[in-house]
């Protein structure tokens, strides 16, 4: 401080004096002294204050040692660091699992270390958090390579990232455990991952990967030229290889001892030969998934016969749990005569793409060797480990494809509602599932044939989603007497016609179809004698008794099931038009429960047409402070 003389200030302020009866105003002068300030009295701080600030700093860092302490008493500080470390690797892999690679959501597990410093301590004494580094940032790529120290890599790309990560990780091939490189049309690293999979092979050629269990390679189907695997792959542990637009040679060394293959789209030079695919699949004894899309060995449009072996020469897949297989009919049926099913195999996902040549001739040829595979999974293990499917669903969206899905879930919820068959493939429930792409005068034939391919006698609950047109005794022809003897639930979302056959096919055997036998009358067995509960979902009724199904139409076929001890106990209408207040009341007169929910019209006149567009300028934050700058200041 400056040790001159201090100034004077004059300061002068009104102060009243306050009597009984008036106030008169009073003024004070008063004089203030203190120092002269000077700019450097601003700026030095002064000894006194230099020392207050050295005990507040020593305070503050007592009080940090005291809540670590205090901390330390508390149960959750007892589990043994590598207990921690371990639930710690546990909720990384789930935050994995949710958030793409590339979002900056999948790095919220950092938090972890923001809690106290023991565990800020062992989040950063365990490698393997660090394992998967952050692609969208090289600062971040970085900090991560070095705290996983020798801890086995994953690199994993999503529709953004920097190359420059990419090379980074590169550079730690010996360390890979998995890699996966995703293709993503039209996005952010879409051109830079042309040059992401050669690089990768580049580096692989020139050093080992020991670690390297899991392979996802994925190239744009325009990539030219085509990205093909090396003969000579260095990962003698890899276990799981999946490839799409890439090639690969069916000698390589890569298809030895593997339990994940999943080829997709190779080039038509490239495809196997049968033989070349079961000598494949025979150095592959623990293999428990295999999927193979537009990879199966063609077969020529003229085929008659498919060439048959001793079933001995068949190879038996002892753990396959889940296999899928996509191509054409006849070349479907061709790899499936191969394979010897097991009981532990719990999903088969066939896609039939079409025939080529004669398709009614194929369609002989393929049905009962696909109906062979199929039953296989439609009887339970011994272990119980598979169970018997419970359900069917039927879904077509257009005139020339169906798909089939069972379920050994009774009434899967994501297959009923306002996206009832959107997904199918998304759903955990389904054991098998067939599609079949056909031409249109094929339909009825593969239509009818279904329960000759699919065993319906034990299912429980139906689910049909189709418009293609039906015929006179359309529910019967699909689905048969003696298969819809355990049907209890049904659910139908489809054409007028098909609500039509449905109803001729709902009456007791009172009103059956008879035909003549050696001179007498048989009747038909009832159809689906246990059914219980009908949900029309999306359908039409008519009022009129020249166009269409009349709600009294329902009734009288409900009314008739009731009298021959057969009747529903639950009814249900989903945005189906027609259904009226009082056709509802008398329903519940033959029904126990009548859902209905007051849908009446099909356009509501009401409603105005939104002409919002879409916001174009909107703006998705990504965040750029991911937490690896600092070590300090994180408070116990």
């Amino acid at each position: 401080m400056s040790t001159s003389e201090p100034s004077t200030y004059d300061m002068s302020f009104y102060c009243p004096e306050v009597t009984e009866w008036e106030s008169k105003p009073l003024t004070c002068d008063v004089t203030l002294s203190c120092p002269k300030i000077t700019t450097n009295s601003l700026t030095l701080p002064s000894k006194a204050q230099t020392e207050i600030d050295d005990e507040l700093a020593a305070l503050k860092e007592m009080m940090r040692s005291l809540r670590t302490r205090r901390n330390s008493f508390s149960p959750i500080s007892s589990i043994p660091p590598e207990i921690l470390g371990v639930i710690f690797i546990h909720h990384v892999q789930q935050t994995q699992l949710v958030y793409a690679p590339d979002a900056p959501a999948v790095l919220s597990w950092l938090k972890i270390g923001h809690v106290c410093r023991h565990w800020r301590e062992v989040a950063l004494g365990t490698p393997e958090l660090w394992a998967t580094p952050f692609l969208n940032s090289l600062q971040a790529t970085e900090e991560m390579l070095s705290r996983s120290k020798m801890a086995s890599l994953k690199l994993k790309t999503g529709r953004r990232f920097l190359m420059d990560c990419v090379q980074k990780t590169l550079m730690h091939v010996e360390r890979l455990q998995e890699v996966s490189l995703p293709f993503f049309s039209n996005s952010f690293g879409s051109s830079t991952m042309h040059c992401c999979i050669p690089k990768f092979l580049d580096r692989l050629s020139s050093c080992s990967a020991p670690k390297l269990q899991s392979l996802c390679l994925e190239a744009g189907i325009k990539q030219t030229p085509r990205i093909s695997i090396p003969i000579s792959f260095p990962a003698p542990n890899l276990r799981s290889l999946q490839i799409k637009n890439c090639d690969i040679s069916w000698t390589s060394s890569v298809l030895t001892g593997l339990t994940v293959l999943d080829i997709k789209k190779l080039s038509p030079e490239c495809l196997p030969t049968l033989d070349e695919l079961i000598s494949v699949l025979r150095r592959m004894p623990a293999l428990h998934t295999l999927e193979l899309e537009d990879a199966l060995p063609t077969l020529p449009p003229q085929t008659i016969s498919l060439p048959r072996a001793p079933r001995f020469m068949n190879v038996r897949l002892s753990h396959l749990k889940k296999l899928h297989l996509a191509a054409k009919m006849l070349e479907v049926a061709n790899m499936l005569a191969r394979i010897e099913l097991q009981e532990s195999t719990t999903e088969i996902r066939l896609v039939c793409e079409g025939f080529s040549g004669n398709p009614n001739r194929q369609w002989n040829l393929s049905r009962p060797i696909i109906s062979r595979a199929l039953k296989s999974c439609f009887k339970a293990s011994p272990d119980k480990s598979r169970q018997v499917p419970r359900s069917i669903q039927l879904y077509s969206t257009t005139t020339s494809c169906i798909r089939l899905h069972s379920s050994t879930v009774r009434n899967p919820s994501s297959w009923a509602g306002p996206k009832f068959g959107m997904d199918p493939d998304s759903l955990a429930e389904h054991s098998v599932t067939l599609e079949i792409d056909f031409p249109d005068e094929m339909r009825r034939t593969i239509l009818c044939d279904l329960q000759r391919v699919v065993p319906l006698g034990n299912i429980e609950a139906m689910y049909f989603h189709f418009f293609f047109p039906c015929w006179d005794g359309f529910w019967t022809d699909v689905l048969g007497h003696g298969a819809t003897r355990n049907l209890a639930y049904m659910h139908m979302h489809g054409p007028r016609q098909a609500l039509e056959q449905l109803l001729k096919s709902l009456r007791s055997r009172k009103y059956s179809v008879s035909r003549h036998v050696n001179r007498r009358s048989q009747q038909k067995p009832i159809f689906a004698p246990a059914l219980s509960h009908l949900v029309l979902y999306g359908l039409e009724f008519s009022s009129s008794v020249w166009n269409g199904i009349r709600p009294s139409d329902l009734l009288d076929v409900l009314i008739d099931r009731v009298n021959e001890g057969q009747g529903l106990d639950h009814l249900e209408f989903i945005s189906t038009t027609g259904i009226l207040a009082r056709d509802v009341q008398l329903l519940q007169e033959v029904v126990a429960d009548v859902s209905w929910d007051e849908y009446e019209s099909s356009i509501d006149e009401d409603f105005d047409q939104d002409d919002d567009s879409y916001d174009s300028n909107y703006f998705d934050p990504i965040y750029h402070n991911y937490g690896f700058d600092s070590d300090y200041g994180y408070s116990s």
